[in-house]
Order: structure tokens, then sequence, then C-alpha cells
């Protein structure tokens, strides 16, 4: 009877889940959503699965560096572009039904650790409807941490059954293969070899170091042995993917943005007084969920460098008092203890304590850790026996739940385009350099250049060495005809980051469009010396080359250009026109012929129907000029004769 009431009261729990989300179909894909999916050439063949666990995930745009692997996201990711391509709306279904798999997963899981059957379908509903949650549920790339969430329960539940069961083989093995899902989904999930035995100690022990150490042996010790060894397998794999267990190219935590975590670069104390102030934001957030936003980085978070600073006494009283109240609830109530052991845990892995991560605060970082907080809070809501506390309390979870559902679907409207995200991300998070810059960004693409240049501004005056604003003022100027501006942009970036790939590529173009080819080559080759399988790169170098009149070396160039991007016309373009440098009609109609699918226009017929006729490929000639009077049948060029 209680295992099919909850059953009832999960359902419940994600039909509310997927209600208070359903706004956010409409919303396009935005921000990391470009680079992770519209661009990712990861996610375009689902049975590529060599390309998805063996590579990164994705990197962000304009920065070589790898930043993440999560495979199991990447495929979702591929199994949804072989269905509907880039179309939005797939991904954020998936989505907002994953969420409410999580939700039910939660109460089901809540259940299993004695909770009871009220109190854990409120915890389901708190969490359903969280309104800090809206950055991961209608974002795309929110995939990731639904995934690893949801698979964290579910190898948790299976934990369970496992203890329940005398570790059965079949009971431990799924939980240590969801573990295994939950880490390929995204790293953070590794909390669980902490937690995973920590349930075992708190609820199967009672608390009790000495039984804890008891049970170690047989099978029990073995599914800890397995948790291991499915974590040293994922580490191998990642590595492979990213170059090191960090990342990052080899370069670690150095590689991470200053604008994006000033942690990074700091001192441990700065880091860790830092992290607990953010904790105590945090803490926050998810009892009061008001004054949210997509974005806190540099200089929207300030820095804590003293120990005297207020921000530090409020980051270690409530690092203390979570502390306390874990030691309490450790001795009267381990079901509870164990709620907040798992949200604190995997809110550790993120939180920057312990070491930096790639952002200083994300409300996509509470997704797993809420759900620790949600059952605590049903756990101090409880339902009193009498009835004037019942009806008290029940008012207050009535009133909770409605302000929470209209803040969570009023933000679900924040993702849905890409000004939309900009204009918020400033509006609360008008500290942050890169809110400005991306709202810049996003001028630049409407065309709105002199608006773009003042929110690059304020980027800028924020934070003087945000390479992405200075790039992008750069490449205004450059656009606006003003080479010798765009230039002197382009040589502080470098004098900034000699690394950064792309101001070396316009620098080449710039140099290139001067006739100055030798520069234009050294630049160039200084890019790919950075990003070797960069196609822009390579297309500056061609350009440069033929400049120089190495047509057989920019002919290879071009075509090492147009394999890295099919979909890009300038090197196919280059490489038809170093054909026909090189007399070689062949490569040239060949090329031409794949240019007019790619960008068809006069031109590039005429240049293909001339190219095949001195090839001798007669039919291919006059099948071109057919399929040319076709699109443009009023082009003299192609009339009957």
């Amino acid at each position: 009877m209680r295992d099919r009431r909850v059953v009832i009261v999960a359902g419940l729990g994600a039909l509310l889940a997927v209600a208070v989300y359903w706004n956010s179909l409409p919303n396009g894909l935005v921000y990391d959503d470009v680079n992770a999916i519209e661009k990712n050439e990861a996610v375009r063949d689902p049975a590529d699965l060599r390309t998805i666990f063996l590579t990164p995930s994705w990197k962000r745009s304009g920065d070589p560096v790898p930043i993440s692997y999560r495979p199991l996201t990447t495929w979702t990711f591929a199994v949804d572009h072989a269905i509907h391509g880039t179309t939005p709306l797939g991904y954020h279904l998936g989505n907002v039904i994953g969420h409410a798999v999580v939700t039910a997963l939660l109460v089901v899981l809540a259940g299993a650790t004695g909770v009871s059957v009220v109190s854990a379908g409120l915890a389901g509903l708190l969490f359903a409807v969280h309104p800090v949650h809206t950055e991961v549920v209608a974002n795309g790339v929110g995939r990731a941490e639904i995934l690893a969430a949801g698979l964290s329960l579910l190898a948790l539940l299976l934990g369970r059954r496992a203890a329940e069961r005398e570790w059965s083989f079949s009971a431990c093995s799924g939980a240590a293969s969801a573990y295994g899902l939950a880490l390929l989904a995204k790293e953070h999930a590794i909390a669980l070899l902490v937690v995973l035995p920590l349930a075992d100690l708190l609820l199967t022990d009672g608390g009790s170091p000495g039984r804890f150490v008891a049970g170690l042996r047989g099978r029990r010790a073995l599914f800890y042995v397995a948790l291991g060894g499915v974590t040293a397998a994922y580490l191998v794999f990642r590595a492979i993917a990213l170059g090191s267990v960090v990342g990052a190219g080899g370069q670690g935590f150095q590689a991470i943005p200053y604008w994006a975590n000033p942690l990074a670069s700091a001192p441990a104390t700065v880091r860790v007084l830092t992290a607990l102030r953010v904790l105590a934001m945090a803490a926050g957030l998810l009892v009061w969920p008001h004054g949210l936003s997509a974005d806190y980085s540099y200089r929207q978070l300030p820095v804590v460098d003293s120990i005297l600073a207020p921000g530090a006494w409020l980051g270690i009283g409530v690092a203390a008092l979570l502390a306390i109240l874990l030691a309490a609830l450790w001795r009267r109530t381990p079901v509870a203890a164990f709620w907040l052991a798992l949200a604190l845990a995997t809110y550790a892995i993120v939180s920057n304590v312990l070491f930096p991560i790639g952002t200083i605060f994300g409300e996509r970082l509470l997704y797993l850790p809420s759900a620790g907080f949600c059952v605590l809070a049903a756990l101090a809501l409880g339902m009193p026996r009498r009835p004037l506390l019942r009806a008290i309390t029940s008012l207050v979870v009535i009133v909770v739940l409605a302000d929470w559902s209209v803040v969570t679907i009023a933000r679900n409207r924040v993702w849905r385009d890409g000004m939309t995200l900009a204009r918020d991300m400033v509006a609360t998070a008008p500290g942050s350099a890169h809110a400005h810059h991306l709202l810049g960004a996003m001028y630049r693409d409407d065309g709105r250049d002199e608006e773009a240049l003042a929110e690059l501004g304020r980027a800028l005056a924020i934070y003087p060495e945000h390479l992405l604003s200075l790039f992008l003022v750069g490449r205004i100027r450059q656009d606006h005809g003003d080479a010798d501006g765009a230039l002197a942009v382009y040589r502080h970036i470098l004098d900034l980051d000699a690394r950064y790939f792309p101001a070396w590529v316009s620098t080449s173009a710039i140099e290139y469009g001067r006739g100055r080819y030798g520069p234009a080559l050294d630049a160039a080759e200084r890019a790919l010396a950075i990003q070797s399988d960069f196609p822009a790169a390579q297309l500056a170098r061609a350009n440069a080359l033929r400049g120089l009149g190495r047509h057989a070396e920019a002919r290879d160039a071009y075509a090492l250009a147009a394999q890295g991007d099919p979909d890009m016309w300038e090197p196919l373009y280059g490489l038809a026109v170093s054909a026909l440098d090189l007399g070689d009609f062949a490569l040239a109609a060949e090329t031409f012929r794949r240019l007019v699918d790619v960008a068809p226009s006069v031109d590039n017929y005429r240049s293909l129907i001339y190219s095949a006729r001195r090839a001798g490929r007669a039919a291919e000639a006059d099948q071109a000029l057919a399929a040319a009077r076709l699109r443009y049948p009023d082009e003299p060029a192609f009339a009957l004769r």
C-alpha cells in the first residue's frame, strides 16, 4: 500500500514539474547551446561513439581549450539531432521530461530512505517548482545537470536496494552502472563516491562508524571496490579526451578565464573565504529564490580577500551552522542527516572550496544539492497532528508552492532568445563584465554596432582585460573599414594573451587585405600553432600563400580548411581558384560543383561550366548550364544559344 502511494505522489510531482516548465518549450537554443549543440560536430551522429566518448564534448567559442567531458549528455543531443536537427523544441522537451523524471525519482528515493509518504511527496512538489532550477530546465545545456542528477538518484535508490537485499549482484551492479553513467553525464557526480557509502553508514548502520567498518567485507566491500573501479575508468577516458584529468589542454586551472572565475588564480585562503561567502548566498537562494540571475561572473560577486571582511564571517558562520546541524541530525535523525550530507557533498564538489572550477557560481550547480534541501524542507514542515498547526502548515506549503511556481514560469521566459537572456543578465548582474559583453554581442549580431560598442565599453570598464569584448571591438572596427584601429586592438589582445588565436586570424585577414602577404602568413601560422584544426586559420594561411604565389601550398591549405568545415564556402572558392591557377581544371570543376551546392551564384555556375569544358567534361558542363538556366532564367550569361 505504501509503495503504491509513493508512486502516486511521485507521479503528481512529475506532472507539476511538466506544468511549470511547459512555457519553456518555445525557447530557442541560446548562449552555451550554440557551441554545445548547434556548432558541435560531436552531436551530428549518435552512432559515432568514438568521437562522442574520446574527444571533448565541446569548447567555448573562441577558446582552443577543451572545457568539458560529458559524453552521455552529448550522445543524447546527438539522438535529438538525428531526429529533428537543431530545432529547439526537441531539446527543451527532453529537458522538461527529464526534470519530471528526476522529480519522481526524488520522491521514490525519499520514501526508500524512510521518509513518510506525505513528506516525500512534498519534497517532490518543492523540487518540481523550485525557481533555482530554471537555468537547468529552460536551457538546452542544462541536460547535463538533469541526467547527472537523475542517474545519481537512481544509483542511490539501487544502493538502498542492494543494502536491503544483502548486497545482491544485480542491485550492486545496477547502482555502480548508474553511478558510471552519471559521471558520463557530468563530472560532479563523482561526489557519489562519498555519498553512496555515507548512505550505508547513516541508513544501514545507524550512523555508527564501528558498525560500518565491521560490515566492510564480502559483497559490500566488493561494491565499494567496484565504485572505485568505475571512477578510475571514467578518469582514464576523461584524460584521453581532454589531454589530462583536469583538462584545459594541460594548462590546469590557469586556463580558466579570470572573468569566469577569479578564484581559479587566487591564493587558497582567498578562494576558500570567497567560496564560503558564495555558499551562504547559495543557501539563501534555496530558501528565498528571488533575485535570480543567469550570471554571477566577475565582478558581480566580490572576492573576499580578508578574514576580517563581513562576507568572510557570514560564509564561515553559515558553514559552521551547517556542520553543527549535520552533527546534531547524525545523532538524532540519520535520515535527515543523510539528505543534508547529500546536499553538502554534491555542492562541495562545485563550490570552489576543494579546488577551482570553471565558474565562481551558477544556479545550475544547485540542481542536485537542492534535492537534499527539498527533502529537508519537507521534513521540517511535516504535517502536525493538531488541526490548527496542520492548517497553518498547509497554508504555508500552498503559498510557497504558488510563489515558486510563479517565479519559475516567469524565469523560463528569460531563456527565450539570446537578446532576452542578455538583457536579463545585465539587469540582474550589472556588475558582470561578461553580462555586458553578451548584450554587446547580441547588439552586434542585430546590426546595432553603436549600442554594441557602448555595452562592450561597459564590460571593459569593469574588466579591461576581457578578451572577448576586446575582440568584438576589433571586429566592429574591422567591419567598418578601420583597419588600423582594429589591428591596434588585436595587438593589444595578443600583448595580454599571445595564445588568443582569433586575434591572430583577424590580424592575418587585415594584413592580407593590405597586400602584406608575408605578415599575413606569419599571423596565420601563429594561429595554427595554437589550434591546428581551426578552419578559419587554415583559410587565412591559404589566402596568404596564394598571395605569395605559392599556389600548390595554397591549394592544399584550402583543401584542409574545406575539410574542417564543409559548409564554409570561402575555402571551397579558394581551392577552386587555386586549381585554376595550377591549370588543374578537373579539380576546379569538381570544387565549383561542390561550391554551387553550398553557395550558388551566377559567377560560380559560370566558373563551373568553364572549368568542366576545359577539363574535357562536356556533358557535365551542359548539365551545369541547364541547372543554371533553371535557377537564373533571366541571366544573359545563360541565355539559350
